[in-house]
């Protein structure tokens, strides 16, 4: 599904990352990260390529919308993967952007994320 792409992945929760990582590798992306905190998150994408991101919203109590700027202004798709931001308020900043809410199964995930870089 993924085959040839470059996946970022941003989450905090180290097994959920990882298991998110994991999926889509399964799918054939190649996966960036996984991040579990902004700093790195920005710090990797300035210096590398994507195609698509995976973002959690809340990073241990650091918000990622200044990398979803980021991301929107270099014409990025991305999905925000999320158990506790209220997608209206993503949808309002963020159009453009597929919201995915937690808990989701893989299916789905990767649903949102394929219909937010056909959407690109």
């Amino acid at each position: 599904m993924f085959s040839g792409k470059t996946i970022m992945v941003v989450e905090d929760e180290a097994l959920l990352a990882l298991d998110l990582a994991m999926t889509m590798e399964d799918m054939g992306a190649e996966i960036a990260g996984p991040c579990y905190r902004l700093a790195p998150a920005l710090e990797l994408v300035r210096r590398r390529a994507v195609d698509a991101a995976i973002l959690d919203v809340d990073l241990n109590g650091e918000t990622v919308l200044p990398l979803a700027e980021w991301l929107t202004e270099h014409g990025v798709p991305f999905v925000f993967h999320t158990g506790r931001a209220d997608p209206g308020t993503l949808l309002a900043a963020f159009g453009h952007a597929r919201v995915c809410t937690k808990p989701s199964t893989p299916e789905h995930l990767a649903s949102c994320l394929s219909a937010a870089m056909a959407d690109a």
